[in-house]
């Protein structure tokens, strides 16, 4: 069974920046950006001032569908039945239904029955995790929105019922492919700042090879940046 393979990095309020990892072309796919913040909101502290601002591609929540049905069995069929239900309406919703941690998979009714349960708080409770996704045209409260309006339209079955587990966060595709845009805006920014020395002085720059950090700046909106440093010398 093929399946579209997405990367996840979910970053902690207080954890620093996200890297890129290596990947096979072409390249990093889909990762979920949190906020990083230090005192205030958004603020990121050694985050460079020179990188590309864009609006994120796609907005993602994190929900579980849980039962406490006594017998096992039955716990899980019901909840394989909700997880049925909302795979049937995600489609003509615009709502994607993904799994993992690391790499998001797309559930689909091929594979829906393969995703693991684990403990919901208790041992006769069981849970499966997946994420909603939805495409980001508007605002984050707009996306969001329309994520828990389909949480609360998926029927319940038994006693499973499918619920919210975290607030929702930002994805952007393959942040390497923006690189290249990220370079020419630190080298404008080097050669401007070099000129207003004069013609006398250049600079020097590292860090560039690094890899491609994100991290969000706004309900709808993330910085890509690379780790760099640069500093104004005599020619």
């Amino acid at each position: 069974m093929k399946t579209r393979r997405l990367l996840l990095l979910v970053v902690a309020i207080s954890a620093p920046p996200a890297f890129a990892q290596q990947a096979d072309p072409p390249g990093l796919g889909e990762v979920v950006v949190t906020g990083n913040r230090f005192n205030t909101r958004y603020a990121q502290q050694d985050r460079p001032v020179i990188g590309l601002r864009r609006q994120a591609d796609a907005a993602v929540l994190p929900v579980s569908i849980s039962s406490d049905t006594r017998e096992e069995g039955a716990r899980k069929k019901e909840i394989q039945a909700v997880l049925l239900s909302a795979l049937e309406r995600a489609t003509g919703a615009g709502i994607e239904i993904l799994s993992g941690t690391v790499q998001l998979i797309p559930v689909t009714k091929a594979n829906y029955q393969e995703l693991s349960f684990q403990y919901a708080g208790r041992v006769d409770t069981s849970r499966v995790d997946i994420m909603l996704k939805v495409k980001l045209y508007g605002s984050a409260a707009a996306a969001e929105k329309k994520l828990t309006d389909f949480i609360k339209a998926t029927s319940s079955y038994g006693r499973a019922s499918m619920d919210k587990t975290g607030g929702l966060t930002l994805t952007i595709v393959n942040p390497d492919q923006y690189r290249d845009a990220i370079l020419k805006l630190v080298a404008e920014d080097a050669r401007h700042n070099a000129g207003i020395f004069g013609p006398d002085f250049a600079f020097n720059i590292s860090g560039i090879d690094g890899q491609v950090a994100w991290s969000q700046v706004s309900s709808t909106d993330v910085f890509l940046y690379l780790p760099y440093k640069y500093v104004i010398v005599p020619k």
